[in-house]
């Protein structure tokens, strides 16, 4: 406790982010922790858990990182980290997943999965490097090898990754997984440019196959109002989404509001660059987050008073 890296080093261990309060030169402790008990308010009264599909800097709860492409300074900051499969490139393996998932102390990890083979570079042969005709037949037999590989004494719990249609490929896999020794957690893929309303009515059609005790994760699943509103009505549906459009649109010129349309803005330039956006990002899943509890009035049918009839 109390090691304090340097403004702007590296982090090389998770006790790099440790630090008590006389650490805190600049911002009283009591006050902060004031601050964030409000924010604690909201985060519990969410039904969804909306993990930061990113690498900005900040303390954010949830994050979810690929792969391969992890970054210890912004993962370690956030208490729950699923260690994603890194869909867009084939060549990594379920071996290489599970390791990563140790040595970045991931509290989640994803079996591999694949895109439709067509849409990866034409370098990579699919069919040879994976021995599957396509797609979902690949996701299913790495599905198969994951779980034999999954150790609960040494790797964190595991999402198993679904193909849509979603019904159709639980059908496949689902007896694998309950025969196995992980608990049922599914990742819902393939539908990152899908409309709320597919969204939302295949993930229902899987709930009413698999009933309500499994976890699902909706995988690059936006937040616009639409999905909002519907997540408010059926708040049993998924227990968490991800989405990297917060982090795209800040590093891109702008900021999503709070209907996830991006508007014009303008970020710093510069040193520590990161961790300005950071705090951008994070008022923006806050947003999220508030707009799916009690506390949002939005969605309300607000009560007309008596002005309203003269």
């Amino acid at each position: 406790m109390g090691k304090r890296p340097e403004i702007g080093a590296f982090a090389e261990e998770v006790e790099d982010f440790h630090a008590n309060p006389d650490d805190l030169d600049y911002f009283d402790p009591h006050l902060v922790l004031g601050y964030f008990q409000r924010l604690e308010m909201i985060l519990e009264k969410c039904p969804v858990n909306i993990y930061a599909a990113s690498s900005l800097k900040h303390p954010w709860p949830y994050r979810l990182q690929k792969a391969g492409e992890c970054a210890p300074a912004s993962f370690w900051r956030s208490q729950h980290r699923i260690l994603d499969s890194n869909i867009t490139d084939p060549t990594v393996t379920n071996e290489d997943i599970l390791a990563e998932a140790v040595t970045k102390d991931a509290t989640a990890v994803v079996a591999k999965d694949y895109l439709p083979f067509h849409l990866y570079d034409r370098k990579f042969d699919l069919e040879e490097l994976t021995g599957a005709a396509n797609h979902t037949e690949a996701t299913t037999q790495s599905i198969r090898e994951f779980i034999d590989l999954h150790d609960p004494d040494r790797h964190p719990p595991a999402y198993i990754p679904l193909q849509p249609p979603y019904v159709d490929h639980i059908q496949d896999i689902r007896e694998i997984v309950v025969d196995s020794h992980l608990e049922e957690r599914y990742m819902l893929g393939g539908l990152k440019n899908a409309n709320p309303k597919r969204r939302i009515s295949e993930a229902q059609a899987l709930r009413d196959e698999i009933g309500d005790e499994p976890d699902l994760h909706g995988l690059g699943w936006g937040l616009s109002d639409s999905l909002v509103e519907s997540l408010r009505h059926n708040p049993d549906l998924i227990e968490s989404v991800d989405n990297s459009g917060p982090s795209q649109a800040i590093l891109n010129g702008g900021l999503l509001d709070k209907h996830w349309q991006k508007q014009p803005f303008g970020l710093v330039e510069g040193q520590m660059r990161n961790s300005v956006a950071g705090a951008f990002e994070f008022g923006i899943l806050l947003q999220a987050t508030h707009r799916l509890t009690k506390y949002n009035t939005e969605f309300t049918t607000k009560q007309k008073s008596i002005s309203d009839y003269q």
